[in-house]
């Protein structure tokens, strides 16, 4: 027992010696990276990116830490290089998963690589992180519209009436969503319910242009026999240039009427 004992002592004797022997060591790598990092957010702030992705590069060779890969992927973001950005942001959410602001940053290169799908569900953990984040809702809507106005391009009304059904269950208040709606239920023959969501585009819309919002609008009442604020309607449209031509065309149809 006595030889037992003496091997402990002796043991943690070694291990506390070697603990003192590797902390400055430690401490000295940590200063470095910190000192890389610094240096790479003194040259991000310059805008000079390709030489900050050099200095948060060094200082993930030496310790790997979450806020380097972030701003590595910051970057990224910045040179468009957004394979590289989406990269190094999942590195820093695998080192610190209730990191919202990296999950944030994932859900917006998503959201520009048009991977509308993958972009709500970074959105989505964002605010299981930070339920407090309102920007992410915000980010929430954009993708939901984003993948909404992608199908209906494909022709998949009816899958993007899914997508804005659901993005509105969620009471997700967005102007271009119930843009989305107008179109496709007047794309769908649902003139009442296009006018509805037109006038709720229109409504909570608050800063741009609202040709399109209007258009719609005209559209729902032409259908519905209402000319008079069709006509109304594509006037304004008309003062969007954008939709100018086409609100004419449907002026000049409604001519007589």
């Amino acid at each position: 027992m006595r030889v037992a004992l003496k091997f402990l002592v002796l043991a943690v004797a070694v291990s506390m010696a070697m603990g003192q022997s590797e902390a400055p060591n430690d401490i000295a790598k940590k200063n470095e990276a910190n000192q890389l990092y610094n240096d790479g957010n003194a040259l991000y702030k310059k805008g000079n990116f390709q030489g900050a992705i050099e200095k948060y590069t060094g200082a993930i060779a030496i310790i790997p830490e979450y806020q380097y890969y972030y701003q590595l992927g910051l970057c990224y973001k910045n040179l468009r290089q957004m394979d590289k950005a989406v990269a190094e942001f999942e590195n820093s959410i695998k080192l610190k998963p209730d990191f919202a602001v990296g999950h944030y940053a994932l859900g917006g290169a998503y959201l520009a690589m048009a991977d509308y799908d993958k972009s709500i569900e970074s959105f989505k953990s964002v605010l299981k992180a930070d339920p407090n984040m309102d920007r992410a809702i915000r980010g929430i809507t954009e993708a939901y519209a984003g993948k909404a106005q992608q199908l209906l391009q494909a022709g998949k009304i009816e899958d993007a009436g899914k997508t804005v059904d659901e993005a509105m269950a969620k009471e997700y208040d967005n102007s271009k969503l119930y843009l989305l709606a107008a179109r496709i239920y007047n794309k769908l023959s649902q003139w009442e319910k296009a006018l509805d969501m037109a006038q709720k585009a229109l409504e909570v819309k608050k800063r741009g242009s609202k040709g399109a919002e209007y258009f719609e609008l005209g559209v729902a009442y032409k259908n519905l026999k209402e000319y008079a604020k069709a006509r109304k309607a594509f006037q304004e449209s008309k003062k969007d240039p954008t939709y100018a031509r086409n609100a004419q065309y449907e002026l000049d149809g409604l001519r007589g009427r």
